[in-house]
């Protein structure tokens, strides 16, 4: 009954490498696509750099993995470890690896060490949920193989579910079980639907609405009575009301979407989105007009202009600029009368008898333009 389990890591490498290769606890120490001869923790930083990898605080660097035989099936030392690299060649042929199995406590086991970081193509490892169970079945496949009992740890798993959701009485000590699931089974508070994923939903909802950690606190505590014990810039943990105030979840735990550094990024963006929304409608929103206020110092538009009155500048000096109907017709006109005192001179002068129009009956048939005489020169007593 071969148990698989392990986790990703973004501590640097050697202090795991150390730990499982102690000579007082491993008998067996071996390697895949690395060279014995030199350090391991070396190799897998010189794979790193390479590829210019593996090296940032927030990266992960190696994954950590144990492999566990029940002891019903008295396995060996030496076949745990065969069994252990066999299992390295299938999930992780393109990393390098440093398998150790160790025989310090009651049960036989191995430990496998992956560089985050291929040697051929210098991409990271990534394994889903999925891909996570199917090594575990591949542990039991291979265990089959060699002799050993499988662990049908689906069938199991999904059994004592079962009886969780049926409110059967589970013992909270159960393997395969979350600690969260340990924690229903001992009150007894399950929903068929999944905490998780409803405490998701929820924190999405809040998300979506809040500007702010402290909105979005009160948000979840009001509206659905999650509360949050830590609230920091760094981290955030839940409590769902289906778990019980004894157990509180990470942000981490459920998901990239829920950690602290993502809820923040989501909380600026709508803090952002509702600014330029304000501005966008203080833009389009015309201004409140109001009628104005009678003013008792304005003069009555009926009554003529007086001294004092509002005037406007033009070629003939200042007027009193017009208030009414009547009063833009005054000012046509005085426009009128100042144009005829312009032009009647004008006219008195054409009419005067030194310019002599052309007579109709004249050599130029009538068309000739009028021809002014020219004015006779005065003679003076001392010009001879």
């Amino acid at each position: 009954m071969p148990l698989f389990k392990g986790k990703a890591s973004k501590a640097k490498p050697k202090r795991a490498i150390d730990y499982i290769t102690r000579p007082d606890k491993a008998v067996f120490v071996s390697s895949l696509s690395m060279d014995d001869s030199v350090g391991y923790a070396a190799q897998f930083k010189e794979t790193c750099d390479l590829y210019g990898k593996g090296n940032g605080y927030d990266e992960r660097k190696h994954y950590h993995f144990k492999l566990s035989i029940d002891r019903a099936d008295n396995p060996t030392p030496q076949q745990s470890h065969e069994l252990a690299e066999r299992m390295a060649q299938r999930l992780f042929a393109a990393h390098e690896c440093v398998i150790a199995t160790h025989t310090d406590s009651g049960t036989i086991h191995s430990h496998i060490i992956v560089n985050a970081v291929s040697f051929e193509t210098g991409m990271k490892l990534h394994m889903n949920r999925a891909e996570y169970q199917d090594s575990k079945d591949l542990a039991d496949t291979l265990g089959v193989e060699m002799g050993f009992t499988p662990l049908d740890w689906r069938t199991k798993t999904k059994e004592k579910l079962d009886r969780l959701l049926n409110g059967e009485a589970v013992s909270a000590d159960s393997k395969n079980l979350s600690q969260a699931e340990r924690n229903m089974a001992k009150h007894g508070n399950i929903s068929k639907e999944s905490w998780k994923e409803a405490l998701r939903v929820t924190v999405d909802e809040a998300k979506a609405h809040c500007v702010d950690r402290a909105e979005f606190q009160q948000y979840l505590n009001d509206y659905y009575n999650v509360t949050m014990p830590r609230n920091t810039t760094k981290t955030v943990s839940f409590v769902h009301p289906a778990v019980g105030a004894d157990f509180a979840i990470r942000g981490a735990k459920l998901g990239a979407d829920y950690t602290a550094g993502s809820i923040d990024r989501a909380l600026q963006a709508n803090k952002e989105r509702k600014a330029i929304n304000a501005r966008l409608l203080a833009t389009e929103k015309p201004a409140a007009t109001e009628p104005a206020a009678p003013n008792p110092a304005a003069p009555d538009p009926f009554v003529p202009a007086i001294i004092g009155q509002p005037t406007i500048q033009d070629g003939n000096g200042k007027r009193p600029a017009p208030g009414s109907v009547g009063d833009v017709s005054a000012e046509l006109r005085s426009l009128d009368e100042t144009v005829h005192r312009i032009a009647k001179p004008i006219q008195q002068r054409s009419e005067r008898p030194d310019s002599v129009a052309s007579k109709p009956g004249g050599e130029n048939g009538g068309n000739e333009r009028s021809v002014q005489q020219q004015p006779k020169r005065r003679s003076y007593p001392h010009e001879r």
